[in-house]
This record gives C-alpha cells, sequence and structure tokens, in this order.
C-alpha cells in the first residue's frame, strides 16, 4: 500500500467514526422527525439516509484496505456496520411514518371544451341535399333530421298504403344514348360557368406567379451579366498569372548559372587564399628568423 492510499483509508476511519456519532446523536434527539416550518420531516430523513449510505461506503473502503491484525480491530468494524444497520432500520421507519402519500393530479381531458365545427353553409349544403318533391314526407323529415318518429309509426297500415301517390312506370335506359358523351353546349356552359365563379385568391395568385416570373427572368439576366464578368476578370487573372510564371522562370535561369558561377569562383578563390596565407606565414617566420639572427651576432 503507498502512501497516499495508507493516508486516505485513515482519513475514511476519521469521517466514518464522526458521521457515525452524529447521525446517532440526531436520531436520539428528541423532535429531529417533527414537521418544520423551514423543511417537512420526509426531507430530514432522506437526508439521514443519505449520509448513511456515505458511511457505508467509507465503511466498505476502509474495510478493503485494512489489515486485521487481531481481532480488536475486526470487532470494532463489526460493531461499525451494527450501528450503521440499527440507525437505518429506525430511519426507515420514521420515514415511512412521515413520507407523503403521492396524489394524482387531476385528469384535464374533462375540462377541454367539446369540438366545434366550423363548415361553412355552402359545405352544409352539400352534405345535406335538399329532400325531391317526389319524395314522401316520411323520408324527408328522417334525413333532415326535424322530426324523429318512433320504430312502431315506421310500418305503414292499410290506411296509409291506399292513400300514397301511385308509383310512375320506370323507362327503359336507352345503352346507346346513356354511353353517349354529353353535348357540347353542356361543357360550354359549364366552363363558362366555372370561369365566371373563380374565386378572387386564384387570380391573387395567379398575378404573384407572374410577378415572381417577371422577377426569375432578372435574376437570370443578373446572373448571365455576373458570370460574363467573372469570365472577363478570370481571363486577365490568367494573363497575369502567365506573366509572372514567365518571369520567375527566367529569374530561375539566372539564378541556376550565378549558382555555377560562384560555385566555380569559390573553388578558385579557396586555392588563392590558401597560397595568400601561406605566403604571410612564410614571411613572418622569415622576419622572426631576422630578427634573431641580428640580435645574437
Amino acid at each position: 500500500m503507498t502512501f497516499r492510499q495508507s493516508e486516505q483509508v485513515r482519513h475514511d476511519q476519521v469521517n466514518l467514526i464522526g458521521l457515525l456519532n452524529r447521525i446517532e446523536k440526531t436520531v436520539t434527539s428528541a423532535g429531529w422527525q417533527e414537521e418544520d416550518t423551514r423543511q417537512p420531516a420526509w426531507v430530514n430523513t432522506q437526508g439521514m439516509l443519505q449520509k448513511l449510505k456515505y458511511a457505508k461506503k467509507l465503511l466498505r473502503n476502509t474495510e478493503l484496505n485494512a489489515h486485521f491484525s487481531d481481532t480488536s480491530s475486526r470487532q470494532r468494524y463489526q460493531d461499525f456496520n451494527k450501528v450503521i444497520d440499527r440507525l437505518e432500520f429506525s430511519v426507515l421507519e420514521v420515514d415511512k411514518c412521515v413520507t407523503p402519500k403521492p396524489v394524482l393530479p387531476s385528469p384535464v381531458l374533462p375540462t377541454l371544451p367539446l369540438p366545434i365545427s366550423f363548415a361553412p353553409a355552402s359545405m352544409q349544403s352539400v352534405i345535406q341535399p335538399k329532400p325531391d318533391d317526389d319524395t314522401p314526407p316520411l323520408l324527408t323529415a328522417s334525413t333532415n333530421g326535424t322530426a324523429t318518429h318512433p320504430a312502431q309509426d315506421l310500418l305503414l297500415s292499410p290506411s296509409d298504403t291506399a292513400t300514397l301517390p301511385p308509383i310512375k312506370p320506370i323507362k327503359p335506359i336507352d345503352p346507346n344514348s346513356a354511353l353517349l358523351p354529353p353535348n357540347l353546349p353542356l361543357q360550354a356552359e359549364t366552363t363558362r360557368a366555372t370561369a365566371s365563379g373563380t374565386p378572387a385568391f386564384l387570380q391573387n395568385s395567379a398575378a404573384l406567379q407572374e410577378e415572381m416570373s417577371e422577377q426569375l427572368a432578372k435574376m437570370a439576366t443578373q446572373l448571365k451579366r455576373n458570370a460574363l464578368h467573372f469570365a472577363d476578370s478570370l481571363e486577365k487573372d490568367k494573363a497575369v498569372v502567365l506573366g509572372a510564371q514567365e518571369k520567375m522562370e527566367r529569374n530561375f535561369d539566372v539564378m541556376s548559372k550565378e549558382r555555377v558561377r560562384l560555385r566555380d569562383h569559390r573553388s578558385k578563390s579557396w586555392g588563392t587564399t590558401w597560397i595568400v596565407v601561406l605566403s604571410l606565414f612564410i614571411a613572418a617566420i622569415g622576419f622572426v628568423m631576422t630578427f634573431f639572427v641580428i640580435r645574437l651576432t
């Protein structure tokens, strides 16, 4: 075990003992589970349970890292476990008594108003067709929904059947005439009626579409002009780039030639430099030797 781990175990032991002492004093004191103006009792019990959970964590850490050299240390940890279990049992008993029961909220669906139909009169006339003259009064009343009759009154008596108007014979349908399309004047009248009854919003939408088409045409013209302008600019930039490329190629050729010339000059000047240095060195040695010969003689 490292030094840091041993220090952490020692701190956990000290914190565990202090925490258990504070919890035991709080639980044994009278009135801690009563209602308070600042916070209710179930908040206190929940806080105690969280503290006991933290105490269990500290005890588990110390037990894992502790070395039981004798039976006294093992007995001490067992006593800690018993104290924690006893305090947790008492706090749970109090928490069961003071915890408020959950109250379900009132349903919202009954408070919502019933949906109201906002269908226009034209739609209602389409949904509820007008009765024909040949329809019996009984069927008309049941269709419109204005009068209701019991089930026994729906059956006709012999006297009612005698008063009914005679049924008109149904003429046979000519298949040739039934398959023919309607006449052209009817189509012209239908088209004229549709054109005359065109709503105002369709006319507005047509005008809006024309205006948008004009704007799109203007935008297309402007985009074409921009494309031509950008093409001219790109051509000019391309010419400038080509000119710069030619200048850089010429500069590169000149620099290559100068580099070769400097390399040759360096090789030549290096030899002449050594010759000059050696000549100076020899002249200095000759001067010194001449000076010593003159002094000695």
